[in-house]
């Protein structure tokens, strides 16, 4: 494997992580897609966004995350392959989410697998295509 190619993972791992690692802050993650970006989201196995361009999703993400009073995000397995400018990372992803209902706390616990395009322009790397599938999803009230 060549140092290009190495280099080219680890920017993408960056990528990667920093979105994660941003937690729910939509605006501060918006910047790591490109303009033209194409998001599709699976819960269940059925299509529940197809969201198209940046504008597009910072809306719907800060929607859905409006009301997230906390957040965990954990990144696992991870299979990157680069083929010079453009790339695809699978990931695996375990985010804990935590929103309150008539005065409760609920922690929504969720299991993801990422599916990325990536593309390189200016010596960056943004997530082009993004498939989001909800693997395992699961709300409960948290214990005190």
């Amino acid at each position: 494997m060549s140092l290009e190619i190495l280099e080219a993972k680890e920017a993408i791992r960056e990528v990667i992580d920093g979105f994660s690692n941003l937690e729910c802050d939509v605006h501060a993650q918006a910047p790591l897609f490109t303009d033209d970006v194409h998001v599709m989201v699976y819960m269940g196995g059925q299509q529940t966004m197809d969201i198209h361009g940046a504008t597009e999703l910072e809306k719907q993400f800060s929607a859905f995350t409006v009301g997230v009073k906390a957040s965990h995000h954990m990144n696992g397995q991870q299979v990157i392959t680069v083929n010079g400018d453009e790339a695809t990372d699978t990931h695996y992803c375990r985010a804990a989410l935590v929103t309150e209902e008539d005065g409760k706390e609920y922690i929504s616990d969720n299991y993801i697998r990422y599916t990325d395009t990536l593309v390189k322009a200016d010596g960056q790397w943004r997530i082009k295509v993004r498939e989001q599938h909800f693997l395992i999803a699961e709300k409960r009230l948290m214990n005190a």
